[in-house]
């Protein structure tokens, strides 16, 4: 637990938390936060209501005996008790900001195995093309290009995904309009960058060729990252199980992140062996609507709101049509 004698190098409140570090309080509070989320998922159980369904059904607390940090908690997990071929992880300070095609991404990941790992996207890497060529140059713009999928299953309807669609119309501000005002601002950028140009560029490409994109239907990408996010993803269980938590490759270390370790053998792989083949080895993609919009976001402890805070906050928002 932190206390007087704590080291200078975990002075920082939220640093020492990540390295398992905390005060009495800190202790006695979650020991209570994990009480009430057992509760919760307990009365889900007993309690089912089908007009008001709670979001805890289905769902149950598995504890570890010591700390493994979220790397081996998630280890464990999809060792005992992931049976499916494909898993979504979502961390508990994540939340999906507004409609996700979650279903459609699963089906394309059925179809096309070079596809291990689809990120949802979020603020940081909503233009990630910018970011790697940034870093690599533009010399190596063709070689990415080409490694970006684009699967029949994310052909979608163009009124559900996509620039001003029902997924964009329905994003989650939480009643705060500087979110909302970030956002637009955000789209302005986006529109500029050379992630959106490039979409363009394939966009006018495929409208004179002799496939065109049907009328009405959005092409969703899938761009090859070389970061493996953390934040909400869905993944090839085996491909987890038995690739990424390989113990004899040593990619994830015990209390630690997955990214935090993964993403620089990623990154080291993909120099060694070329785009192409060294990212091959992961297949680990970000999806991406082109509206501008990211489909996850943080949720911010520091700026946590209580109910009536956040009553007071909703009945001062004008409405935008969302719930």
């Amino acid at each position: 637990q932190r206390d007087d004698n704590t080291t200078q190098k975990y002075s920082n409140i939220k640093q020492a938390m990540r390295n398992g570090i905390v005060t009495a309080e800190q202790n006695h509070n979650y020991a209570a936060f994990k009480q009430n989320l057992k509760k919760l998922c307990k009365e889900a159980q007993l309690c089912q209501n089908q007009n008001n369904p709670s979001p805890f059904i289905h769902t149950s607390v598995h504890e570890l005996e010591t700390r493994q940090g979220y790397g081996f908690a998630l280890r464990h997990a999809l060792r005992e008790y992931i049976k499916t071929p494909y898993v979504i992880v979502i961390q508990h300070d994540r939340t999906i900001m507004r409609p996700t095609p979650i279903a459609e991404t699963v089906h394309a990941m059925w179809n096309n195995l070079r596809i291990k790992y689809v990120g949802m996207s979020m603020r940081s890497n909503l233009m990630y093309r910018d970011q790697f060529l940034g870093q690599y140059g533009r010399g190596y713009k063709d070689e990415m290009a080409a490694c970006i999928l684009r699967p029949p299953e994310l052909t979608l309807d163009a009124a559900k995904y996509g620039p001003d669609s029902e997924s964009t119309r329905n994003m989650d501000y939480g009643g705060f309009k500087k979110l909302q005002d970030n956002i637009q601002a955000l789209i302005e950028t986006y529109q500029r960058s050379q992630h959106f140009a490039d979409h363009q560029e394939w966009l006018e490409q495929k409208q004179t060729s002799s496939n065109p994109l049907p009328a009405g239907k959005c092409q969703l990408f899938l761009t090859p990252t070389f970061f493996w996010y953390d934040n909400v993803h869905i993944a090839e269980t085996k491909h987890y199980r038995d690739f990424v938590f390989n113990p004899l490759y040593k990619m994830v270390a015990k209390g630690g992140f997955v990214e935090d370790k993964l993403s620089p053998v990623i990154k080291k792989t993909v120099e060694r062996l070329g785009l192409t083949e060294g990212h091959s080895r992961f297949g680990c993609f970000l999806l991406d609507d082109h509206s501008g919009m990211f489909f996850t976001g943080h949720l911010d402890g520091g700026t946590y709101l209580d109910a009536f805070t956040k009553e007071t906050v909703t009945k001062n928002q004008p409405s935008n049509g969302n719930k």
